[in-house]
């Protein structure tokens, strides 16, 4: 009996957790005079785009009042925007965002519970996957975007949910509730994409270990069968977002569709193309915006001047600027000028731009590409090696305490620099665990978890690169359990060793 209460106290002492730390950094963002979300959530520079097209769906009936409307709502994939406007339609305009940040904690507070119980099926020990939700639930760690409208409020809720409902499909003896469970599951799935799409990727992953598991238990027909119906339910959401936007713009959306032809502004196809060259040494993201939105905006302003050129190359490495050529880059920001006024008039009157890229703006790409292709071909070893074992390691060792109280507020004093270190530790040796994780751990469906995870990883360490913290989050509960499980593992071999006087490489 005690043991069936243990998850539900963490649950409940997680949520508590959760809220207190959320509302405490409100409190102490009121005191520094930093601007709230109607006084409930954390601002930032992409919720509106989440938030506003649905804000007028509930308003006027509609997304789309306008043209530009129809394009610039698409820009974000809607799960989270549905997820808002589901507030605003059960608690009204001015209770919206309070109401979600309570959702976004009690759906944390159940991830933990699911976190606990997937502990227990894989390790077999309730010690063990009470240290799991404990370190996971309780550490403020894994709550830093509860109260921010971004999709990291609820994605690592529901990847966490959605796996703890596939494994109780597999593990459920009596066929109807066996299909139950597939429903939910393959639908939670389906909510997921359409709030991150990105984690599309871990689908196969998922499939793969699925099948598996019904061969052996139903043989291959059943196995198929069952396969093909929770890949279906799985990507319904994608698929209808993608149908939906073909049949209205008339083209393709992708998973990441904030670059767009028709939609003026900040993140067009040159801005694209200039990512793609940082990309070769920048491995914060944060960074190559901070030096290039200043840019954008004095050239809006028409500042044209060599100055603010000058400006922008001084923040560039100087091994970078001697390998490409400074005139080289002057000129490509001289383009790069030339693009950004061409869809001046477009961006003031928030008209839609042609579907094709003005021609400044194709040569600015061009240009941007072809120095891209240069820098690579001349700095191998910085493009393919030294970047993306800097993006590594700022993606590994940090505490991901983000929230402003814990960067600036408490910063200094003993109690938090001791939990920075500890959250910094844990995170730091749980993914670094992760490769050794892949050979110490023996059940085929942890071992292909970790190849999805180390896949995601490769992906935003090589391709992505200028990673932010929140892209990683969703993975936290996860390479938790497998570092958890990896310790024991190594620990009970280790004791076996000591006991028996075998060699551990033996076991």
């Amino acid at each position: 009996m005690l043991n069936k209460l243990i998850p539900l106290l963490i649950a409940l002492l997680a949520l508590v957790s959760a809220f207190f730390w959320n509302e405490l950094n409100l409190k102490n963002l009121r005191e520094a005079k930093i601007p709230l979300r109607n006084n409930q959530t954390v601002i930032t520079a992409d919720d509106a785009s989440y938030l506003n097209p649905y804000q007028r769906l509930y308003e006027k009936g509609t997304k789309n009042e306008t043209n530009f409307d129809k394009f610039s709502s698409s820009i974000r994939p809607p799960g989270y925007g549905l997820f808002y406007y589901l507030t605003l339609k059960f608690t009204g305009k001015s209770n919206a965002l309070f109401v979600l940040k309570i959702v976004q904690c009690l759906l944390f507070a159940i991830s933990v519970f699911c976190l606990y119980e997937l502990s227990l099926f894989f390790t077999k020990s309730n010690w063990l996957a009470s240290i799991t939700a404990i370190i996971y639930g309780l550490l403020p760690f894994s709550i830093g975007f509860l109260f921010y409208t971004l999709t990291e409020g609820i994605t690592p809720s529901l990847l966490v949910i959605s796996i703890y409902l596939m494994l109780k499909m597999t593990t459920e003896k009596e066929v109807r509730f066996q299909l139950l469970y597939l429903l939910f599951a393959g639908s939670f799935f389906a909510v997921l994409f359409i709030v991150r799409p990105f984690l599309v990727l871990f689908l196969p992953v998922f499939l793969i270990g699925l099948f598996i598991n019904w061969i052996n238990q139903k043989g291959l027909k059943i196995a198929v069968l069952n396969t093909f119906l929770f890949l279906l339910l799985s990507i319904s959401g994608l698929a209808s977002w993608q149908i939906k936007s073909k049949l209205e713009l008339g083209k393709w959306l992708g998973l990441h569709p904030i670059y767009q032809n028709e939609i003026p502004g900040v993140f067009r196809k040159p801005h694209a193309s200039l990512w793609e060259l940082f990309k070769g040494w920048e491995s914060n993201g944060a960074h190559f915006h901070e030096t290039i939105v200043p840019f954008w905006e004095a050239t809006m302003a028409l500042d044209t001047s060599q100055k603010l050129i000058d400006r922008v190359i001084s923040q560039i490495p100087k091994n970078v600027v001697k390998s490409i050529g400074k005139q080289e880059l002057v000129w490509a920001f001289r383009l790069y000028q030339k693009a950004i006024i061409a869809q001046k008039p477009y961006y003031e009157k928030q008209q839609l731009m042609p579907s094709l890229l003005l021609k400044e703006e194709q040569r600015a790409k061009r240009n941007f590409d072809r120095l891209a292709k240069k820098f690579e071909f001349k700095n191998r070893y910085q493009y393919h090696i030294q970047t993306p074992l800097q993006v590594s390691k700022s993606m590994i060792f940090h505490s991901n305490l983000s929230l402003h109280q814990f960067q600036h507020t408490y910063r200094g004093t003993i109690w938090m620099e001791t939990l920075r270190l500890l959250c910094f530790s844990i995170h730091s040796l749980a993914f670094l665990l992760l490769p050794l994780a892949f050979f110490a751990l023996k059940e085929i469906r942890i071992r292909l978890l970790i190849l999805g995870i180390l896949a995601y990883c490769f992906y935003l360490i090589y391709f992505q690169r200028g990673i932010e913290e929140r892209y990683t989050l969703p993975l936290l509960p996860l390479i938790l359990i497998i570092s958890v499980m990896t310790v024991n593992n190594l620990t009970d071999r280790f004791r076996k060793v000591k006991n028996k006087n075998v060699s551990f490489f033996k076991m």
